[in-house]
């Protein structure tokens, strides 16, 4: 289904345009560019993290994944992974501002209040944890503002700390 999708949407914007255009129907090519376009983007939209045009914006798998971890019950590690590290005493702070049942995404500023530290130096935990996949960051949608979650491992790690 999905593939069919993807080959009328193909056709509308390159036959149908083209046909439209040639007819000497400009509003009309454009309006079907923009419908091939939209078909397009949304028969891949598990491919997109933000789609943006024509007074239209999407930002999608990052921020949803997120909460779906959050939400879904964890999977059982296997004894390799269910030998997580223990965090280091700084990262503890960190991984309990960032584990808070009130937000999923938290900003660099609430974080660094709830830890007690300044932004520089859990930024560089914050780094650092990401590196490790305990944490993941995304862009707030208008400000750009970095925002970050917990993984699931991260969630692991952080109750095993708690």
């Amino acid at each position: 289904m999905e593939v069919v999708f993807k080959f009328f949407s193909a056709i509308v914007l390159l036959v149908v345009s083209c046909c439209l255009g040639y007819m000497g129907q400009p509003t009309e090519m454009g309006l079907a560019i923009l419908a091939g376009a939209l078909g397009l983007a949304f028969s891949n939209i598990d491919k997109l993290s933000e789609f943006s045009g024509a007074g239209f914006s999407a930002k999608m798998k990052d921020q949803i994944q997120a909460v779906v971890d959050k939400e879904t019950e964890a999977t059982p590690l296997s004894e390799d992974e269910g030998k997580a590290k223990k965090a280091p005493s700084t990262d503890v702070a960190i991984l309990k501002a960032l584990s808070n049942p009130n937000f999923t995404w938290r900003t660099l500023p609430g974080i660094s209040k709830d830890a007690n530290y300044n932004e520089s130096e859990a930024w560089t935990i914050l780094v650092s944890l990401v590196g490790n996949e305990f944490v993941r960051s995304g862009n707030k949608n208008k400000t750009g503002e970095m925002i970050w979650a917990l993984t699931a491992k991260g969630r692991q790690l952080a109750a095993e700390n708690a």
